[in-house]
């Protein structure tokens, strides 16, 4: 059946000058993935464009457009009105001043990526989702914005400011609008403006921003689910979704629902006993004769739920080698409602509304830890645990004989509500809204333990409640404008507006044995002594925005914005947009902006203690008493930005061909980064005892390496430790393995401490190339579509460390060479889609640039180094760890039995491509060290390291 749509959506509105209709909106397209030279896929993609460039009849669309039933047009992308980086009524995406991508409903329908995060970072080129992360980096999916931070992009739903996630940890600190909470069966398009436009919409919207309009049917709807998994293993997905429009032509009310379901997808690398990785039969049979202390015995004792002779027992994990999880994807459950509304009371007055309710439940790997990590139990209450009691040595009684994986958990909570009125009113435009969102997650361990609490008693719990963070956001907005006609070529557009913002966020403590001494192994609970709080700020903004058209082929767009915050004061912004179309097919349009960033109360009052097997980190308020102390007494300040773009558009050279390019420079001042400070750093000294076949012992700490070079220094740093002393973290600030003190033991010998600062500046200059072009033939039609993005980012400033830290640094020149090249610098997106009847086939090919970071080899022996990539870096040794050109080709087949039923199969990384693997001889030395860090593959790959993955998926209309 047809769908109607609200009134709104197909009335009459001006647009510079002219009478257009509001068209509809449907596009398509998929992503891509290969490596190397010229792969198979590249070889395609290339006769494809040939094809194109040789065999074109006519053009139609920009994007993928579906079939229209007989009776109805459907009109051309660029035709489609924007909303987004204008407030110009009725303009265009081919006559925006600025640059805009529209990703419409088709397109989310038919991806094979299960979230909209994956399914507009398959489309927009500038856009990368973060594939994996460690602890609650994991559980909450981010992507950036021309390798920015996620925090750098402003999410809006219908035009409105979307609330914030509640998770700090996801991409170091950015907490940005959690899009996983939007159903896509709710989406009739996003709007993706790739410009500056903190002066239209106030703070975060420095890169860009991502408008979702959400679907206004009054009657009809759809039903859909699908499934995939990777061919390699793991990632088994289900999907469920739904739609319904009720209403009539004045009042509507469209409701909808995604569900998924994600088990987690595993490629850990060997770990463990070299010996035993490298031959485990063979180490089985050595063990059985009688290697251990209790032999083949151990698993028939009466104490095999608690004895351990050494760490060589992890050898009777089931999953060993592959005992080692951390950073693969989380398994996750998701559930996400929405709505929206709207009723015309009158043809100048519409009230609406909109809101969404999300749930979501993770649980993700932590670092395995060792048989022996826990340190035994003092069974005869002496102070220590290194006495023979009753045959048993006390150190060897462990609670998980075989060693454990710990697991972070998070129940998430999310909702939203809008309201608003808008109309006309004596000539005037007005559009008057509330926005309150709220997300809180409750956090657990489990499958874990107290070491403090089984040292002591020989008893731990093995779950944990760690606590609560919960954030939210309430925006109040009145938005007016205005057309006056003063003699120009076309009436100028005055508009301007106010803003009222209330933003909170809180942290509520765990249950005691979280955080009891050395806290739930992996992820202590949050302490009310020094971890958790409630903070609040409001603030107050206000705008002019005037566009005006000095002749029929140049407009002009300047907008200023005044902000006022109750923590950091105020800042005023400002941007000019310019647009000279030259004649019917070149245009060239540019901006000059400038920016800002509040920065967000998680950033500014999150604290805890982030742990690993053999190390402790823990992170203090920027806006607290404990950074004051280390000289950081001003806290946390605002981001700002200076933005400039330049852009050529060509429209029609050939019928129906349209082309942009735009080039920009973004500079960020006092931008906000997580730095770390070395107190201690371990296992230098145990590295060289180790290659020498002795044991090594993880837990002797060596002296800080405050300097970064990487060779250990003479001295722990005094300033450090004290503030480590004051907060209860070690007993004596020289010697971190003194009694006393909050710290896990076994994780003192690499102890830093981390907060966030304005200590970095960057400029990030690149390029966006968007090509579209659509040919029909005598037995269906082709739309081609091409688009690229080139981005470089330079750190042109890194301030020095407060003088009280004694020289410590907090990005070593290391860490800032590896943000600069750990980011492919270009991304190329190459798409097809072919109609033919009831079927439809799309292809699309992304190419990624290469990437690297440099890791630390000054331990490693020459006969490791002559097997490496060495680069020489400040008088020091590391080794280059690339992840080369990839390549991926992704194809589905969409076919039509019926006029409401559509059914699809995919593949995705179609010729099943990886990432590089970490070299050999690094391999071979970590799994000798028992590195728990290990991985396979090259982390930090835009699409991951989990090979081809094939779906399915059906869907009905009604």
């Amino acid at each position: 059946m047809t769908v109607r749509r609200h009134a709104r959506a197909s009335c009459c509105l001006k647009c510079r000058g002219k009478r257009m209709k509001i068209a509809s909106r449907k596009t398509k397209s998929l992503k891509s993935r290969l490596r190397g030279a010229l792969s198979p896929s590249i070889a395609i993609a290339t006769a494809i464009c040939a094809a194109a460039l040789g065999g074109a009849a006519h053009a139609q669309t920009v994007e993928t457009v579906p079939d229209a039933p007989a009776d109805t047009a459907q009109p051309a992308k660029n035709d489609v009105i924007i909303v987004t980086g204008t407030r110009v009524t009725g303009m265009t995406i081919e006559d925006s001043p600025a640059p805009i991508q529209v990703v419409t409903a088709e397109v989310l329908k038919s991806s094979g990526a299960s979230d909209l995060i994956n399914a507009l970072a398959n489309q927009t080129p500038s856009f990368n989702a973060n594939q994996t992360g460690g602890d609650m980096a994991s559980q909450t999916l981010t992507a950036s914005m021309r390798a920015l931070s996620p925090n750098h992009a402003l999410v809006l739903v219908n035009g409105k400011r979307r609330h914030i996630t509640s998770n700090v940890g996801a991409a170091s600190g950015s907490m940005a609008a959690d899009m996983g909470h939007i159903p896509t069966s709710m989406i009739e398009r996003v709007e993706v403006l790739t410009d500056g436009a903190a002066a239209l919409y106030g703070s975060d919207a420095i890169a860009g921003v991502f408008n979702v309009i959400l679907k206004d049917d009054y009657e009809g709807g759809s039903l859909g689910g699908g499934y995939s998994a990777y061919e390699d293993g793991g990632g088994e997905t289900d999907t469920w979704s739904g739609n319904w429009g009720f209403g009539n032509e004045t009042a509507y009310f469209n409701i909808g629902f995604d569900i998924e379901n994600r088990e987690t997808v595993t490629r850990a690398a060997p770990y463990g006993p070299a010996a035993c990785v490298a031959d485990r039969a063979a180490c089985q049979a050595y063990l059985d004769t009688g290697y251990l202390k209790y032999g083949s015995a151990f698993r028939n004792t009466a104490l095999a739920g608690y004895l351990s002779s050494n760490d060589v027992n992890m050898v009777f994990n089931p999953e060993f080698p592959f005992v080692n999880h951390v950073g693969d994807p989380p398994e996750l459950h998701r559930q996400s409602f929405m709505f929206n509304s709207g009723w015309h009371i009158t043809d100048q007055l519409e009230l609406y509304a909109h809101g969404s309710f999300g749930s979501k439940q993770a649980k993700s790997h932590e670092t395995y830890r060792r048989p022996t990590q826990d340190g035994g139990v003092d069974l005869n209450r002496d102070g220590d645990r290194s006495d023979t009691v009753n045959g048993v040595r006390e150190s060897q009684v462990n609670k998980y004989p075989y060693g454990f994986t710990p697991f972070e958990e998070s129940d998430e909570r999310d909702y939203e509500f809008a309201g608003g009125a808008r109309g006309e009113f004596a000539g005037w435009n007005y559009d008057v809204a509330s926005v309150y969102g709220r997300s809180r997650m409750d956090v657990f361990t489990t499958n874990s333990m107290n070491f403090t609490l089984w040292n002591e008693t020989g008893a731990s719990p093995e779950d944990f409640y760690d606590g609560t963070y919960w954030s939210s956001n309430w925006s109040n907005t009145v938005n007016l404008s205005h057309d006056f006609d003063i003699g120009l070529a076309n009436p100028i557009t005055f508009a301007t507006g106010a803003e009222y913002r209330i933003d909170e966020y809180g942290i509520k403590p765990g249950e005691p044995a979280s955080y009891y001494g050395a806290g739930a192994s992996s992820f202590p609970g949050y302490n009310p002594a020094v971890n958790t709080g409630s903070y609040d700020r409001d603030s107050y903004a206000g705008y002019l925005n005037v566009i005006l058209e000095p002749t029929d082929n140049w407009l002009v767009d300047v907008a200023v914005r005044y902000e006022k915050y109750s923590d950091f004061g105020d800042q005023t912004i400002g941007k000019i947009t310019s647009r000279y179309d030259i004649n019917d097919i070149f245009a060239l349009r540019g901006t000059a902006s400038t920016g800002f960033r509040a920065p967000t109360l998680g950033e500014g009052f999150y604290s805890a203690v982030n742990v690993s097997p053999t190390g402790a980190s823990p992170q203090l308020q920027p806006n607290g008493a404990g950074a004051a102390t280390l000289g950081f007494g001003a806290g946390l300040q605002p981001e700002t930005s200076t933005n400039y773009s330049v852009g050529l558009v060509i429209k029609d050279p050939i019928p129906r061909l349209t082309m942009t390019l735009d080039a920009y420079e973004i500079t960020i001042e006092d931008r906000i980064g997580r730095g770390s400070f070395a107190y201690s750093t371990g296992q230098s000294a145990n590295t060289r005892t180790g290659r020498a076949g002795q044991s090594t012992n993880s837990n002797v700490p060596d002296p800080g390496d405050t300097n970064g070079d990487g060779i250990p220094d003479a001295e722990y740093n005094r300033a450090l430790g004290e503030a480590l002393v004051a907060f209860g973290y070690i007993g004596q600030w020289d010697n971190p393995t003194a009694a006393g003190g909050s710290l896990d033991p076994t994780a003192r010998a690499n102890i830093s401490v981390s907060l966030f600062n304005n200590a970095l500046s960057t400029r990030t200059r690149g390029v966006d190339w968007v090509m579209s072009y659509n040919t029909d033939f005598d037995w269906g039609d082709i739309t081609w579509s091409l688009s690229a993005n080139y981005n470089d980012m330079e750190v042109i400033e890194a301030k020095a460390a407060p003088a009280v830290l004694g020289g410590a640094t907090m990005y070593s020149a290391l860490n800032l060479r590896n943000m600069e090249t750990s980011d492919p610098k270009y991304r190329v997106n190459l798409g097809a889609r072919i109609s033919v009847g009831d079927f439809t086939i799309n292809l699309r090919e992304t190419i990624y640039g290469d990437s690297y970071s440099l890791t630390s080899a000054a331990a490693f022996p020459q006969a490791i180094k002559d097997q490496l990539d060495i680069v020489r870096f400040r008088n020091v040794d590391y080794y280059k760890a690339e992840i080369g050109v990839m390549a991926l080709l992704n194809i589905d087949l969409s076919w039509k039995p019926t006029d409401d039923v559509r059914i699809t199969v995919g593949a995705d990384n179609v010729f099943n491509q990886y990432p590089d693997k970490m070299p050999k001889a690094v391999w071979d030395y970590q799994t000798e060290r028992f590195n728990n860090s290990q991985r396979q593959y090259m982390t930090g790959s835009p699409v991951g390291y989990f090979g081809r993955k094939l779906y399915a998926k059906v869907s009905k209309t009604f």
